[in-house]
């Protein structure tokens, strides 16, 4: 057991441990430092990375994911917060148990990474040419 120094948090009034030396005990800093962690960003070295554009040329997002993690020096749990998907569905897609194929979540991904336009053109189906309707009459231009 701790031993108590007669101190107590400033905020809750809970007895301090001889071996903190805040005002505050564990639990009312906790959320202070959560607050305090900075947004995490994907660095723009990253899109020049050769593995990278391959990856989103493949459309391989779990390769996507675990590549600009390693390069980007970021945790699932940073590419959790900017994609919107969980950790445990990173870890997922991450080891090819999961894929993601839901075009609102693939736009939601890649937008919240902050990929660059110019590397994730999407394959839209190409316009064929309009085929004349067989069943229809086809009426003679000439009168």
């Amino acid at each position: 057991m701790l031993q108590q120094t007669g101190r107590q948090c400033a905020q809750c009034g809970y007895g301090l441990s001889r071996y903190n030396e805040e005002t505050l005990c564990t639990a009312c800093t906790r959320p202070q430092r959560a607050t305090k962690r900075a947004r995490p960003t994907v660095p723009d070295r990253v899109w020049r990375d050769t593995e990278v554009r391959e990856a989103l040329a493949a459309w391989d997002f779990g390769q996507i994911s675990r590549v600009i993690r390693q390069r980007g020096s970021l945790r699932q749990d940073d590419m959790a917060q900017l994609t919107g998907l969980s950790q445990a569905f990173l870890s997922m897609l991450e080891s090819g148990e999961r894929r993601l194929t839901n075009i609102d979540k693939i736009i939601e991904f890649l937008a919240g990474l902050g990929t660059p336009a110019e590397l994730v053109l999407l394959p839209l189906p190409r316009k064929s040419a309009p085929q004349p309707d067989v069943d229809s009459p086809t009426r003679s231009l000439a009168n």
